[in-house]
């Protein structure tokens, strides 16, 4: 985590306090120095590899460099450049020197960086492209700022003042990688933006397209399951380069223990591998579906039957609750998010692994959009080159649909080749109603005024707020990007500083990625088998009851006997928070004041309803209680 001011001029801000705000969990491990009017802090470790510069780097010409994250191909950038590996910060500055803005294309890695121009005054502000740690952003009169955490703005002295639109954004489950910030006066720099600021103005670049991608083809189907096997062990080798005792988050689904069958080939082979699953509490009613499985715990012991060197760790989190953790989490990351009510269980998979030793947790969470989708977009991409034979088998097996042939062609197929006013309009026409994202995840109160704003920005950013289906790759890819963050990396920072522990998802490692979103969807979608190459990455590595399963597992299945009990406790809250006019303007409390009141015998509901206890619920309660937090109000 870095921490950066200069001043242009008499101010009250204080770089000091700035500074010990980022060290907040470990005060003693925070470097700092201030120097010819600018502050500069960083707090190491928590990405991994020790620094071996001071703070700042400085390179040869004397610009400053701060560096946080980590850096995949750091040795390959140091020889074209003729540098030492030496430090990550160092290489990054010299690669900015040569490339300029588009360094962040050469640079392969999850970071961010400022690089401080004392002659020039200028400063250089990046995150690197996807998926990057947090960086918040403040330019004034008074100076130039920028930080990992709000809270260190805010310890500078900058206001504490929320956002709305910012907050409504999530409140109304319309989240992306959006312009803007937290905080008035303090922007949350988007994935893939270099910002080059002086006292007078700024300019900005984004060099990273993902859409400019093409699609990639491949001599055999071998060949590409060898490329994503050989992409996810580089991925892996990378990411434990300088840990210790990494451990692994794993369920009973595809994704994970693949990746976890990867991590031990990484591993020294006396060295045993500890995995954290979490499990549905005991005493709650949770039962299989034709679309899910209950059972983890199972599944995850015969994987682990299969590779002996993995230790299984199952954690219910009993008597635990959506709510647990939050101000820890308002404390060190300052924001919320519309799925903040899914993320507690993190806290006990990482306080299990600091338990048990581990320094590096290795997660699987962007496997569904990366090797492991499930080739959906080929209901419509088949048709166009005539492959009617696949198409034929892909709407045969599709899982659930009992309608005749000719009505699944009609509605997957030939209206999806409409556009989006006609198809819509045949959609009411035929009585068929597209599930609401807004309605479901969603607790904006239906009095604020910027909703239809809100909503068409999103349809934008991702056309499947609004149908349920991608007409073309690119379409897919532009979506999938535009989500890759959505603010979502200042919560798993926060999960990080808070146990003390690193996490890395090698489904997110660049080079990988890029692979995936570049296949043919027959790549994903094969004589009616979805996930076709996570299916075949599977081979000898899964048990074959894994590898073929067409279900997912069942997450947050316990959400009846969580909230249940605590049902009378979060209804009183919320009564108080709906006296409170500053809550009431933006969270829908008499809504969420209902759900409660009417709050289900059993967890025998729609799917719909379950969604609504799972996010909206938590989503409004997060933000009303955020709202008190930053304004000092107890709740």
């Amino acid at each position: 985590m870095l921490a950066f001011f200069r001043s242009w001029g008499p101010s009250a801000l204080d770089g000091a306090r700035m500074a010990a705000s980022l060290g907040l969990t470990e005060p003693g491990r925070l470097i700092q120095s201030h120097r010819d009017g600018a502050s500069y802090a960083l707090f190491p470790g928590l990405w991994g590899a020790p620094l071996k510069s001071p703070v700042p780097a400085i390179l040869p010409g004397g610009d400053k460099v701060l560096f946080t994250g980590w850096f995949d191909n750091l040795h390959e950038i140091a020889t074209r450049l003729g540098v030492p590996p030496q430090d990550a910060a160092l290489v990054y500055g010299h690669a900015v020197r040569r490339w300029g803005d588009e360094a962040d294309l050469h640079v392969v890695g999850c970071y961010c960086a400022v690089i401080d121009r004392p002659d020039s005054g200028e400063v250089r502000l990046s995150r690197s492209a996807l998926t990057a740690p947090p960086l918040h952003y403040h330019r004034s009169a008074r100076g130039i700022a920028a930080a990992s955490t709000p809270r260190a703005l805010i310890a500078l002295g900058l206001p504490a003042r929320l956002n709305e639109e910012r907050l409504a954004m999530h409140l109304h489950a319309a989240a992306f990688d959006a312009p803007g910030g937290w905080y008035d006066g303090i922007e949350a720099l988007q994935p893939g933006v270099v910002v080059t600021a002086t006292r007078e103005g700024e300019r900005r670049a984004k060099p990273y397209d993902p859409t400019a991608l093409s699609e990639l083809r491949l001599p055999r189907d071998e060949d590409y399951v060898e490329a994503a096997e050989s992409l996810m062990a580089e991925g892996i080798a990378r990411t434990v380069a300088g840990f210790n005792r990494p451990g692994t988050l794993l369920s009973g689904g595809l994704d994970s223990t693949i990746v976890a069958s990867h991590l031990l080939d990484r591993l020294p082979p006396d060295q045993t591998l500890p995995a954290f699953t979490w499990v549905h509490e005991a005493g709650s009613q949770v039962a299989d579906s034709p679309s899910h499985f209950a059972d983890e715990r199972s599944r995850v012991e015969s994987f682990a039957a299969m590779h002996p060197r993995v230790v299984p760790h199952f954690i219910d989190n009993a008597g635990r609750g959506f709510e647990d953790g939050l101000l820890d989490l308002f404390l060190l990351a300052g924001t919320t998010a519309t799925a903040i009510g899914l993320l507690f269980p993190y806290h006990g998979a990482f306080a299990a692994a600091r338990s048990a030793g581990c320094d590096l947790i290795i997660g699987a969470g962007y496997g569904n959009v990366t090797f492991s989708g499930e080739g959906r977009r080929a209901y419509t991409e088949f048709f166009r080159p005539g492959k009617l034979r696949q198409l034929w088998q892909a709407l045969a097996a599709r899982p659930g649909d009992q309608r005749a042939m000719w009505r699944r062609f009609l509605s997957l197929t030939l209206l999806r080749q409409m556009a989006d006013p006609v198809w819509q309009a045949v959609s009411r026409w035929r009585g068929v109603t597209v599930p609401d994202p807004h309605r479901i995840a969603g607790a904006l109160s239906p009095d604020w005024p910027g909703k239809a704003q809100l909503e068409a920005a999103a349809r934008r950013a991702d056309p499947a707020m609004a149908r349920p289906f991608y007409r073309s790759r690119r379409e897919e890819v532009a979506a999938m990007a535009s989500d890759m963050d959505a603010d979502g990396s200042d919560l798993m920072q926060a999960l990080q500083q808070r146990h003390a522990i690193a996490y890395r998802d090698v489904t997110r490692y660049r080079p990988f990625l890029e692979f995936c979103w570049r296949l043919p969807v027959d790549q994903m979608m094969r004589d009616g088998q979805g996930r076709f190459l996570a299916r075949r990455m599977g081979q000898g590595r899964l048990p074959e009851s894994l590898r073929t399963e067409i279900r997912y597992g069942l997450q947050h299945g316990d959400w009846h006997l969580r909230i249940g009990r605590r049902r009378e406790a979060l209804l009183a809250e919320l009564r108080t928070l709906h006296g409170d006019p500053q809550v009431r303007r933006m969270v829908d409390t008499a809504r969420l004041i209902q759900m409660l009141e009417e709050f289900p015998a059993d967890d025998q509901v729609e799917r719909e309803v379950v969604l609504q206890y799972q996010i909206a619920l938590p989503n409004g309660l997060a933000a009303a209680r955020l709202i008190r937090y930053v304004s000092g109000t107890n709740c």
